[in-house]
């Protein structure tokens, strides 16, 4: 049996304490898993979530509006907080309000419900909670189980780059491996508390949703380029005005060849993908620059032969 946890060591920096996120809502069952997990490891965990569902969100924060927090109690302890925001207000919340005088050793965002890779990381919640970490300085991590429809998993032999991957629906209906997921995160936690990261820069983990002793290793992988397509169907209308839903469910994988994120998870290997918020493509700069400079000449000869033709009426005006 492939031990995945053991690949990134057993004795790890003890964490004191762990800030726990997500953009799932604060009754979400990855973020507990999370929550028991460091809770069987001695380490503090606090939960700071949205008050509800608030996938895809992105990395919006709230500017204009009241944003409140309240105890989420949960059994018998007093072990969260609910904050009518975003995922990312959850983390500004938490590192200046919250934690502000015990700021945590890492972030942790997850476990989310659904995989967050390629062109999804743009605009998932999760991923955007740990950037909001990384920005104010902190060690953080997201992390995703890879559920799927049960359609997914028959189509994916059929056609291999393009496959449903069903509605969200679909996917609430999936049972999901969260204990797993939990301990490996954590254990992955421990290693960036030990190793630190680079200025900038989170750790993107996706993990297959199957029994433990089929996850065929880890792999460093590359963020993919796999999309969601769009399919808008019109639910109602009236007075003139109509709503639409986008019923979408198909994905169209990365093109293979690559270690991309996506790719990773179809091979049941768990994906982890170094990410920064530097969204120059820095490839192109140099490019640009000789653009720019072009484009400077040719307004500079331009310039200079507005100016000469204006000279000349003004000349022919003062001698007529």
């Amino acid at each position: 049996m492939y031990n995945s946890c053991s690949q990134i060591g057993s004795e790890r920096k003890q964490i004191v304490r762990v800030l726990l996120t997500n953009d799932d809502g604060v009754e979400a069952p990855g973020l507990w898993a999370l929550y028991h997990e460091c809770s069987r490891q001695g380490i503090e965990a606090t939960v700071v979530a949205p008050s509800r569902e608030r996938s895809a969100i992105g990395h919006a924060i709230t500017i204009f509006n009241e944003i409140t927090l309240r105890e989420h109690v949960r059994g018998h302890k007093n072990s969260a907080y609910a904050i009518d925001g975003t995922p990312a207000d959850c983390v500004k919340m938490a590192l200046s309000v919250i934690m502000k005088e015990s700021p945590p050793d890492v972030v942790i965002s997850g476990i989310n419900r659904g995989q967050n890779t390629g062109t999804s990381i743009l605009y998932s919640g999760t991923v955007a909670a740990a950037l909001e970490a990384t920005l104010n300085g902190f060690k953080a991590i997201a992390v995703s189980l890879a559920v799927t429809s049960p359609k997914t998993a028959s189509a994916s032999k059929e056609d291999p780059k393009e496959l449903p991957v069903g509605t969200l629906q679909d996917v609430a209906r999936v049972e999901a491996n969260y204990e797993f997921a939990a301990r490996f995160s954590v254990r992955l936690a421990k290693v960036v508390a030990e190793r630190g990261l680079p200025p900038g820069v989170l750790l993107n983990v996706n993990i297959p949703n199957v029994p433990e002793q089929e996850i065929r290793g880890i792999v460093v992988s590359k963020m993919g380029h796999s999309v969601f397509v769009d399919e808008f169907k019109a639910i109602n209308e009236k007075a003139g005005i109509i709503a639409y839903r986008n019923v979408g469910d198909r994905l169209i994988h990365s093109s293979e060849g690559e270690d991309w994120d996506d790719l990773v998870l179809k091979q049941n290997k768990i994906s982890i993908t170094p990410l920064h918020y530097d969204l120059t493509h820095h490839h192109f700069l140099e490019e640009l620059k000789r653009w720019v400079e072009a484009e400077e000449i040719e307004s500079r000869i331009l310039g200079e032969q507005v100016a000469e033709e204006l000279s000349k009426g003004l000349d022919a005006e003062i001698v007529g």
